[in-house]
């Protein structure tokens, strides 16, 4: 099993040869996420959602391991395997928000259209989430007829949330290949 994995890594690192303007496979991006063990996912989410990144070591530390061993196989430099690590940190953290703000009435979709996410789109870094970035979405949700003053606290953690969960996806695409 190792060695067919050995293989496969060996095989996209020699298609990715001089097309490093592609885009990594989503076969190689799904490695983290395949080989995350059930919860991982909610618990990264929570690390997100509290911002504590001490109280959260356990999660991280053991996404860590996961993605080095991915970046292993796939033959990944320190830059790509950091790279690697904030992608599915990100996505990783997002299968659990998307739930947690529907179900506090939120859209995900809204989020991402009203800040200009996703594959083709802005994606602007993650360095920090602004106020403007905030009142984007309040003003998309009044569009969509839902009064911002109305989403708890909680829910415009979640909405901060899923701001930085995204950024650090599409920041870990971006600096990969």
């Amino acid at each position: 099993m190792k060695s067919r994995a050995a293989v496969a890594g060996l095989a996209l690192f020699l298609a990715g040869i001089g097309a490093s303007a592609h885009a990594r496979p989503p076969e190689a991006l799904a490695c983290a996420i395949k080989a995350a063990p059930a919860g991982l996912d909610a618990r990264l989410a929570d690390v997100v959602v509290s911002r504590d990144n001490d109280r959260g070591r356990p999660a991280l530390d053991e996404l860590r391991r996961i993605t080095e061993a991915c970046a292993t196989d796939q033959f990944l430099n320190e830059k790509q395997t950091d790279s690697y690590f904030s992608y599915a940190l990100g996505r990783l953290a997002r299968d659990v928000l998307d739930g947690r703000l529907a179900a506090h009435g939120l859209s995900a979709a809204l989020i991402d259209k009203a800040l200009d996410i996703g594959p083709g789109n802005a994606n602007n870094p993650a360095e920090k989430v602004t106020q403007g970035d905030l009142n984007r979405v309040a003003q998309a949700l009044r569009e969509e007829g839902t009064d911002p003053a109305k989403v708890t606290p909680e829910g415009w953690g979640l909405v901060t949330a899923w701001i930085v969960a995204t950024a650090n996806m599409f920041d870990g695409l971006r600096t990969l290949d």
